[in-house]
Protein backbone atom coordinates (compact mmCIF):
# COMPACT_ATOMS: atom_id res chain seq x y z
CA UNK A 1 0.00 0.00 0.00
CA UNK A 2 1.35 3.45 -0.90
CA UNK A 3 -0.62 5.33 1.78
CA UNK A 4 -3.99 5.40 3.42
CA UNK A 5 -6.25 7.12 0.88
CA UNK A 6 -10.03 6.91 0.81
CA UNK A 7 -13.08 8.83 -0.38
CA UNK A 8 -14.82 10.69 2.44
CA UNK A 9 -18.30 12.19 1.84
CA UNK A 10 -18.32 15.37 3.93
CA UNK A 11 -21.14 16.90 5.99
CA UNK A 12 -23.36 18.91 6.11
CA UNK A 13 -25.88 17.06 3.97
CA UNK A 14 -28.76 18.91 2.31
CA UNK A 15 -32.19 18.15 3.78
CA UNK A 16 -34.13 20.54 1.53
CA UNK A 17 -33.58 22.67 -1.58
CA UNK A 18 -31.02 25.42 -1.23
CA UNK A 19 -32.06 29.06 -1.45
CA UNK A 20 -33.59 30.51 -4.62
CA UNK A 21 -30.66 32.34 -6.26
CA UNK A 22 -31.65 35.21 -8.54
CA UNK A 23 -28.99 35.27 -11.23
CA UNK A 24 -27.21 38.42 -12.40
CA UNK A 25 -24.53 39.51 -14.85
CA UNK A 26 -21.92 38.91 -12.12
CA UNK A 27 -21.19 35.56 -10.50
CA UNK A 28 -23.72 34.48 -7.87
CA UNK A 29 -22.89 31.76 -5.33
CA UNK A 30 -25.20 28.77 -5.85
CA UNK A 31 -25.08 27.75 -2.17
CA UNK A 32 -24.45 29.47 1.13
CA UNK A 33 -21.18 28.95 3.03
CA UNK A 34 -23.16 27.13 5.76
CA UNK A 35 -24.19 24.48 3.20
CA UNK A 36 -20.52 23.63 2.53
CA UNK A 37 -18.29 21.53 4.82
CA UNK A 38 -15.88 23.35 7.10
CA UNK A 39 -12.47 22.74 5.59
CA UNK A 40 -10.35 24.65 8.08
CA UNK A 41 -6.95 26.15 7.44
CA UNK A 42 -4.38 23.88 5.81
CA UNK A 43 -7.05 21.61 4.24
CA UNK A 44 -4.97 21.50 1.08
CA UNK A 45 -1.85 20.59 3.05
CA UNK A 46 -0.17 18.27 0.56
CA UNK A 47 0.46 18.25 -3.16
CA UNK A 48 -2.25 16.19 -4.87
CA UNK A 49 -4.91 16.61 -2.14
CA UNK A 50 -8.15 16.45 -4.14
CA UNK A 51 -11.83 17.28 -3.65
CA UNK A 52 -14.85 16.37 -5.80
CA UNK A 53 -18.01 18.51 -5.75
CA UNK A 54 -21.20 17.31 -7.43
CA UNK A 55 -24.24 19.56 -7.65
CA UNK A 56 -27.74 18.83 -8.96
CA UNK A 57 -30.42 21.48 -9.19
CA UNK A 58 -33.07 23.28 -11.18
CA UNK A 59 -33.09 26.46 -13.27
CA UNK A 60 -35.84 28.78 -14.46
CA UNK A 61 -35.25 31.20 -17.33
CA UNK A 62 -37.27 34.28 -18.28
CA UNK A 63 -37.80 36.15 -21.57
CA UNK A 64 -34.19 37.22 -22.31
CA UNK A 65 -31.75 35.06 -20.32
CA UNK A 66 -28.75 35.55 -22.62
CA UNK A 67 -25.76 33.28 -21.95
CA UNK A 68 -24.85 31.34 -18.82
CA UNK A 69 -21.44 30.57 -17.34
CA UNK A 70 -20.32 28.42 -14.38
CA UNK A 71 -17.40 29.71 -12.30
CA UNK A 72 -15.57 27.95 -9.46
CA UNK A 73 -13.92 30.06 -6.75
CA UNK A 74 -11.69 29.53 -3.73
CA UNK A 75 -12.83 32.17 -1.22
CA UNK A 76 -15.33 32.96 1.51
CA UNK A 77 -18.35 31.65 -0.45
CA UNK A 78 -19.97 34.99 -1.19
CA UNK A 79 -20.77 36.26 -4.68
CA UNK A 80 -17.72 36.65 -6.97
CA UNK A 81 -15.34 36.41 -4.00
CA UNK A 82 -11.87 34.91 -3.99
CA UNK A 83 -9.64 33.37 -6.61
CA UNK A 84 -11.41 32.18 -9.76
CA UNK A 85 -10.09 28.65 -10.32
CA UNK A 86 -11.89 27.86 -13.58
CA UNK A 87 -14.99 28.71 -15.58
CA UNK A 88 -17.02 27.22 -18.39
CA UNK A 89 -17.46 28.83 -21.76
CA UNK A 90 -20.59 30.94 -22.09
CA UNK A 91 -23.54 28.94 -23.40
CA UNK A 92 -26.86 30.19 -24.76
CA UNK A 93 -29.80 29.80 -22.39
CA UNK A 94 -33.25 29.19 -23.87
CA UNK A 95 -35.99 31.59 -22.74
CA UNK A 96 -39.09 30.86 -20.67
CA UNK A 97 -38.20 27.48 -19.15
CA UNK A 98 -39.40 26.50 -15.68
CA UNK A 99 -37.58 24.43 -13.02
CA UNK A 100 -35.60 22.18 -15.35
CA UNK A 101 -32.69 20.03 -14.21
CA UNK A 102 -28.96 20.71 -14.35
CA UNK A 103 -25.90 19.13 -12.76
CA UNK A 104 -22.17 19.76 -12.61
CA UNK A 105 -19.06 18.06 -11.29
CA UNK A 106 -15.84 19.79 -10.28
CA UNK A 107 -12.51 18.37 -9.17
CA UNK A 108 -10.07 20.59 -7.28
CA UNK A 109 -6.54 19.47 -6.48
CA UNK A 110 -3.57 21.09 -4.78
CA UNK A 111 -0.56 21.86 -6.97
CA UNK A 112 1.55 23.93 -4.54
CA UNK A 113 1.32 24.70 -0.81
CA UNK A 114 1.21 27.56 1.67
CA UNK A 115 0.08 31.16 1.64
CA UNK A 116 0.81 31.39 -2.10
CA UNK A 117 -0.38 27.90 -2.99
CA UNK A 118 -2.10 26.96 -6.22
CA UNK A 119 -5.08 24.79 -7.09
CA UNK A 120 -6.02 22.98 -10.30
CA UNK A 121 -9.69 22.73 -11.26
CA UNK A 122 -11.54 20.81 -13.95
CA UNK A 123 -15.04 19.47 -14.39
CA UNK A 124 -18.14 19.33 -16.53
CA UNK A 125 -21.79 20.41 -16.56
CA UNK A 126 -25.06 19.21 -18.09
CA UNK A 127 -28.45 20.86 -18.50
CA UNK A 128 -31.85 19.79 -19.71
CA UNK A 129 -32.12 20.15 -23.51
CA UNK A 130 -35.01 22.61 -23.10
CA UNK A 131 -32.72 25.02 -21.17
CA UNK A 132 -29.64 25.10 -23.37
CA UNK A 133 -29.02 23.86 -26.90
CA UNK A 134 -25.49 22.66 -26.11
CA UNK A 135 -26.54 20.29 -23.34
CA UNK A 136 -23.13 19.85 -21.75
CA UNK A 137 -19.69 21.36 -21.56
CA UNK A 138 -16.30 21.21 -19.93
CA UNK A 139 -14.80 23.35 -17.19
CA UNK A 140 -12.57 25.07 -18.14
CA UNK A 141 -13.57 25.59 -21.73
CA UNK A 142 -9.99 25.46 -23.00
CA UNK A 143 -6.65 24.24 -21.67
CA UNK A 144 -6.72 24.04 -17.88
CA UNK A 145 -4.07 25.92 -15.93
CA UNK A 146 -3.23 26.19 -12.25
CA UNK A 147 -4.85 29.02 -10.34
CA UNK A 148 -3.39 32.31 -9.29
CA UNK A 149 -1.98 32.32 -5.74
CA UNK A 150 -4.41 31.05 -3.08
CA UNK A 151 -3.71 31.38 0.64
CA UNK A 152 -4.17 27.71 1.52
CA UNK A 153 -3.32 28.37 5.18
CA UNK A 154 -6.70 30.08 5.71
CA UNK A 155 -10.12 28.53 6.23
CA UNK A 156 -11.82 29.05 2.83
CA UNK A 157 -14.31 27.09 0.75
CA UNK A 158 -14.85 26.10 -2.85
CA UNK A 159 -17.81 28.07 -4.20
CA UNK A 160 -19.57 27.10 -7.42
CA UNK A 161 -21.15 30.18 -8.97
CA UNK A 162 -23.20 31.10 -12.04
CA UNK A 163 -23.87 34.23 -14.05
CA UNK A 164 -26.08 35.09 -17.01
CA UNK A 165 -25.75 37.89 -19.54
CA UNK A 166 -29.42 38.60 -20.21
CA UNK A 167 -31.70 41.32 -18.93
CA UNK A 168 -34.35 39.29 -17.07
CA UNK A 169 -34.44 37.54 -13.70
CA UNK A 170 -33.38 33.90 -14.00
CA UNK A 171 -33.27 31.61 -10.96
CA UNK A 172 -31.25 28.57 -9.90
CA UNK A 173 -31.50 26.25 -6.93
CA UNK A 174 -29.17 23.51 -5.63
CA UNK A 175 -31.22 20.46 -4.68
CA UNK A 176 -28.41 18.00 -3.95
CA UNK A 177 -24.73 18.46 -3.18
CA UNK A 178 -21.94 16.00 -2.54
CA UNK A 179 -18.55 17.17 -1.32
CA UNK A 180 -16.06 14.31 -1.30
CA UNK A 181 -12.50 14.34 -0.06
CA UNK A 182 -10.98 12.11 -2.72
CA UNK A 183 -7.75 11.41 -0.84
Amino acid sequence: MDGVFYNDLREPFISSDGPDITLATTDKALYTPSMFPVLGGQYFARIGKKMHIRLFGKITTAATPGNGTFGIYYGDGTDANGVLLASSAAFTLIASQTTLSWCMDAFISCRSLGSTGTLFCDGDWQMNAAVVAAQNGLIPASTAVVSAACDLTLSKIISVQFKRSGSTAEHMWVQDMEVISVN
